[in-house]
C-alpha cells in the first residue's frame, strides 16, 4: 500500500510498532469518547440516563414567554410557560400563538378529474388542522360510503412536494385527496359541483 493510500489506522499502527507498541482498532474504540447524549424539547418516558433536556436559550423575538424554535415549529402544545426572574408564571398568552390561531387566508389552483380551478383557502398554524390547507366554499360533490344521500363539501389538503396538482398562491403544493364527510358522514369527493348539479 503506497503512503498516499494508508488509512489513519495504519498510519497510527505503524508508528506505535517504531516506538514498540501496539495500536489496534480495538484500542482506537476504547480512546473513542462516549456517545454524547440525547436531547429532546419534550418529556418522554423512553428518556434513559444519559438524557438532557434541552434548553434553548434563542429566545423568540416576537414574544417573551417562548424559545424561537417552539414558535417557529408551533410547539406551543408540548413547550413548557417560562417564568419571570422572581419565579411567576406568565399570565397573558402567548401573542405568537395567538396569531396562529387565525387561519391565513390563500389562493389555490387546484386541478381535480381533469379541470383546474382557483379557490379560496385557508392554511392552518395551530390546532389539529395545523399544517392542513381546508378549502372554503364546498365546491366538490361527494357520495357518502354508507349509501346516503351525496352532497357538497369541501376539501383538507396536506403538503406535498411529490404531488403538483394543488399549488397555492404561497409556493406551497398540495396533494389532492378525496376523501371528505357530508353531513358529519365519511364520503368520497367524485367531482366538482356546478350549478346546483355535480360536475365530472
Amino acid at each position: 500500500m503506497s503512503p498516499r493510500k494508508q488509512t489513519t489506522a495504519a498510519k497510527k499502527a505503524r508508528t506505535a510498532a517504531r516506538a514498540g507498541e501496539k495500536y489496534t482498532a480495538a484500542l482506537r474504540r476504547e480512546e473513542a469518547p462516549a456517545a454524547p447524549a440525547t436531547y429532546s424539547y419534550a418529556p418522554t418516558a423512553e428518556a434513559g440516563d444519559d438524557h438532557v433536556w434541552a434548553r434553548i436559550v434563542e429566545d423568540c423575538p416576537r414574544c417573551p414567554c417562548h424559545a424561537a424554535r417552539v414558535c417557529a415549529d408551533g410547539l406551543w402544545g408540548q413547550a413548557s410557560r417560562p417564568a419571570h426572574a422572581d419565579g411567576t408564571p406568565y399570565a397573558a398568552p402567548c401573542p405568537c400563538e395567538e396569531t396562529a390561531k387565525i387561519p391565513e387566508p390563500r389562493r389555490l389552483d387546484i386541478v381535480f378529474k381533469g379541470v383546474i380551478r382557483t379557490l379560496d383557502a385557508e392554511y392552518h398554524r395551530h390546532g389539529p388542522m395545523r399544517g392542513r390547507l381546508r378549502v372554503l366554499g364546498y365546491p366538490f360533490w361527494a357520495e357518502p360510503d354508507d349509501g346516503s344521500a351525496p352532497g357538497r363539501c369541501g376539501m383538507v389538503l396536506t403538503r406535498s412536494r411529490v404531488m403538483r396538482t394543488a399549488r397555492d398562491d404561497h409556493g406551497d403544493t398540495w396533494q389532492v385527496t378525496t376523501g371528505a364527510s357530508v353531513g358529519g358522514r365519511p364520503a368520497t369527493i367524485t367531482g366538482w359541483w356546478t350549478d346546483g348539479a355535480p360536475e365530472g
